[in-house]
């Protein structure tokens, strides 16, 4: 079975406009609800490729109720534990002439119920997967990702963190099985800019070293590059598309990698179906359009063996 881990969820409420005026009266052209959160997100995607997860984090308040009713109508399982006080968060995502995002804090979570989590993720089996999606919230222990890991570090668990900056760096001595920064999150790590893909594949490779086995980086609109626990390094490019809405591709990818990994696919089709995933949520005003996918896919280049100069 595969856990995502979606520590503090949001009822994302999407708004596109023409174009926003700050200070001004600004009218919307549409507006969608959606259950938000990278895990979340994993799942979801999971859901719309036919792979079954499990849902795991806090909810609260009627905001929580209205998530946990979103992913219901979508048959998306979860197992959420359910905070004494506070409300879920909302975050306002806008679409204009550019995207802008406001994300709001969450409730606050007691160290009782990060218990609960922590023994939650003591029941996982050899061969699950879990996935740690998203940076924790300021009012939780930093380290909560390496608690969760350490929980079930005696079995045969392939754990994926998207996360950033400490909450990533932490993680690498756990050895997760897939870890999935961008190319800002790489600089951010080092301290330093990227600007050829020797440095990036390099940044990648010291990752490595430090523990994770498969270093998946997003790079945008120049697709992809992976460095692969059999030591093999690709990059694949994006096929031609418009961007619609960048929300979620990320974590389109990591579901994507996800579904050709339980199928024992070689490490080229795990990230060229990443790499579809990624683009068929950004071409699309919703997550995984599934009816593109197919298109998309057919469209996406084959990875590119990397050799450093």
């Amino acid at each position: 079975m595969i856990y995502t881990v979606t520590l503090s969820p949001a009822l994302d409420y999407l708004i596109w406009l023409d174009q926003f005026e700050s200070g001004e009266l600004n009218r919307t052209e549409q507006v969608a609800f959606r259950a938000g959160g990278k895990g979340i997100n994993v799942s979801t995607v999971l859901s719309r490729l036919g792979v079954e997860s499990i849902c795991l984090g806090f909810t609260a308040g009627f905001v929580g109720n209205e998530l946990i009713r979103l992913l219901d109508t979508e048959n998306i399982r979860h197992n959420f534990i359910q905070l004494k006080e506070g409300c879920s968060r909302i975050n306002v995502k806008l679409k204009a002439d550019k995207e802008s995002e406001i994300n709001a804090s969450g409730p606050v979570i007691s160290n009782t119920e990060l218990k609960e989590l922590e023994k939650q993720a003591q029941k996982l089996e050899s061969g699950d997967f879990l996935v740690l999606s998203g940076n924790p919230p300021k009012n939780i222990p930093s380290n909560i990702y390496s608690i969760l890991m350490d929980s079930v570090a005696k079995k045969n668990i392939r754990i994926i963190v998207d996360s950033s900056g400490d909450h990533l760096v932490s993680a690498l001595s756990r050895h997760p099985f897939l870890i999935k920064p961008n190319k800002a999150e790489l600089e951010e790590i080092f301290s330093t800019k990227l600007d050829s893909m020797d440095q990036i594949v390099n940044a990648a490779l010291k990752l490595k070293e430090k523990g994770a086995a498969n270093v998946l980086v997003s790079l945008g609109g120049d697709g992809a590059m992976l460095a692969a626990d059999n030591g093999q390094i690709f990059t694949c490019a994006v096929p031609e598309g418009t961007l619609i809405d960048s929300t979620g591709a990320g974590d389109s990818m990591v579901a994507g990698f996800i579904a050709k990994e339980i199928e024992n696919c070689q490490r080229d089709e795990c990230l060229r179906f990443a790499v579809a995933c990624g683009c068929a949520s950004a071409y699309s005003s919703d997550l995984l359009n599934s009816e593109n996918l197919k298109r998309i896919f057919e469209k996406t280049p084959y990875p590119i063996p990397y050799f450093k100069n």
